[in-house]
């Protein structure tokens, strides 16, 4: 009796490091849990893909399997992937952090699913697609850039022969084990023919609807960018090489209207509109925002990104809707030198006028910066706390504003800060000398190694031509003690939270150097044995 699979296509969503709960992993500045270094949330071109297989009749599921393991510390990850029943295995890898997870996980499903096909996409897995299908036997094929057409023609070629012929978009090994690369196929110019919002196509859907956390989801402007930030993956660079896309492909703001309709009908009234509306034009932006006041809308909350400073224009367009709209913009670095570098255009002055514009309007800002850039020497580093300082402030002005007019206030706490990563596939990944940095893991099997490493030290990926590693660490942790020593001094946390901050910093200072020591001498299975003893240390607070 011949066993039908259950779902033509399973699209896997790993977890970053696919034994991340037996691991001794120390994080430190790079994510306040383990939780949140895991990546659990899948990116939203998951469902697009899912989605447009399904409307072609094919039986497809998203499987969360980083949520899943977070869920429940017994659920057994390996057993579950032998349970699984389809045609395509399907394993995402478009964030860098989950190149680890996602082989681990590839690798067990060809070895429990030797007859089913095993395949890759996503913006990492497309930066590295000859190199995955050279070195990684338990792989079939990459399906690169923008997936969902080429997937659905992949599926059809498969179904009429039974085996892999060449479809666009296509890397994979033909009958004679040699490497084959196909053309792209022509990219979207609009997104209107894609659905992000098809949540009954994810399981399970912990991530969104998690016990005691508001229920978001994110929808897509565009897909594309017309800015070059030398660390981003996502750039107007990227785009071309790796996407042959030319210019950013939009989805209509009735569109939107219609997806925030489709959230609402799920139970979801905290949206963010994912990439700034602005490059699509005045006439765009000015029909979005129109629709966006539409009383039948349900929105507790709305976010919005901007790229570049904005006016008092875009700002007013923004409150004419009548929602709580919160900004999100990345200045990144307080020297106007470094952001240069970084590729963002813009002066200090210009995205400080921008902040007090929204302030003005009662719009709460969320702002993003970093430390150890290209350019960034110790005194570029105090330009960023200057410019902390200055936010701070300017926050906590705005607070009080609120509460004195009997507002409720969103309590940001502050800038947000934290290290980077170079992007695979970024200008500065690419072209490291010309935009000032020097790229220290160039393969992805480099990668994997060093992600797969228990100290978040590991897993920084460069270093610039001013500064080393260790240079680059003591500029991110002298700055998360600032940050605990600003917030505390405005208000945004109180002194106990502050002293557990400034302990657990400690911690993490004190664990770079001994994981250091620990990794020098002995087998693997003595250095694990002596990293989770200090992990305990660590966690009971010694």
């Amino acid at each position: 009796e011949i066993c039908m699979p259950q779902y033509d296509v399973i699209f896997i969503h790993p977890p970053a490091i696919f034994d991340f709960r037996k691991k001794a992993i120390f994080p430190g500045p790079m994510g306040a849990s383990v939780e949140q270094v895991q990546f659990n949330k899948v990116p939203i071109g998951l469902l697009s893909l899912a989605e447009y297989l399904d409307r072609h009749g094919y039986k497809v599921i998203i499987d969360n399997l980083g949520d899943r393991m977070l869920e429940n510390p017994l659920f057994d990850a390996e057993q579950h992937l032998k349970s699984l029943s389809a045609q395509v295995l399907a394993v995402g890898l478009h964030f860098q952090q989950h190149s680890p997870g996602a082989m681990d996980v590839a690798r067990l499903c060809k070895q429990h699913h030797p007859d089913a096909l095993v395949v890759m996409g996503g913006l990492t897995a497309t930066c590295f697609h000859q190199e995955i299908i050279q070195k990684y036997p338990f792989i079939d094929a990459v399906i690169r850039a923008e997936a969902e057409k080429p997937f659905l023609q992949f599926m059809r070629a498969l179904e009429k022969n039974r085996h892999i012929t060449p479809t666009p978009n296509l890397t994979y090994r033909n009958e004679r084990g040699t490497v084959q690369v196909t053309p792209l196929a022509k990219p979207s110019t609009d997104l209107d023919e894609f659905d992000y919002t098809r949540l009954d196509l994810l399981e399970p859907r912990t991530s969104i609807f998690a016990p005691g956390i508001v229920p978001r989801w994110s929808l897509e402007v565009c897909r594309g960018c017309v800015y070059n930030c030398a660390i981003c993956g996502g750039s107007a660079y990227s785009y071309k090489k790796y996407l042959g896309m030319d210019k950013p492909a939009f989805r209509s703001p009735a569109k939107i209207h219609q997806d925030i309709k489709s959230l609402n009908t799920q139970g979801i009234r905290v949206i963010g509109l994912y990439q700034d509306p602005r490059p699509a034009g005045q006439v765009y932006c000015n029909e979005l925002f129109r629709l966006l006041k539409d009383p039948e809308l349900e929105i507790d909350r709305l976010s919005i990104d901007l790229l570049v400073p904005a006016d008092e224009e875009f700002v007013r367009l923004i409150v004419s809707t009548g929602r709580q709209v919160t900004v999100h913009i990345c200045p990144d670095t307080g020297s106007d030198k470094v952001r240069a570098k970084l590729g963002r255009h813009y002066s200090t002055a210009e995205f400080l006028k921008t902040v007090q514009i929204c302030h003005r309007h009662l719009v709460p800002v969320t702002t993003f910066l970093s430390t150890g850039l290209a350019a960034e020497t110790r005194q570029e580093m105090l330009e960023t706390w200057e410019l902390w300082d200055k936010l701070s402030s300017l926050e906590s002005i705005a607070l009080a504003r609120q509460s004195s007019l009997g507002l409720g206030s969103l309590p940001l706490g502050g800038p947000i800060m934290g290290p980077i990563l170079l992007d695979p596939g970024s200008p500065a990944f690419d072209s490291p000398q010309q935009y000032g940095y020097k790229v220290l893991y160039r393969t992805l099997e480099e990668y994997i190694a060093a992600l797969s490493g228990p100290s978040w030290l590991q897993w920084l990926n460069y270093e610039t031509e001013v500064t080393n590693k260790q240079m680059i660490a003591e500029m991110i942790m002298q700055s998360a003690a600032f940050a605990i020593e600003q917030s505390l001094a405005y208000g945004f946390c109180n002194p106990a939270q502050a002293a557990a901050r400034q302990k657990k910093l400690k911690l993490d200072i004190m664990a770079v150097s001994e994981i250091y020591h620990i990794l020098q001498k002995g087998t693997p299975e003595e250095c694990e044995t002596r990293l989770k003893a200090l992990k305990d240390r660590l966690a009971a607070g010694q």
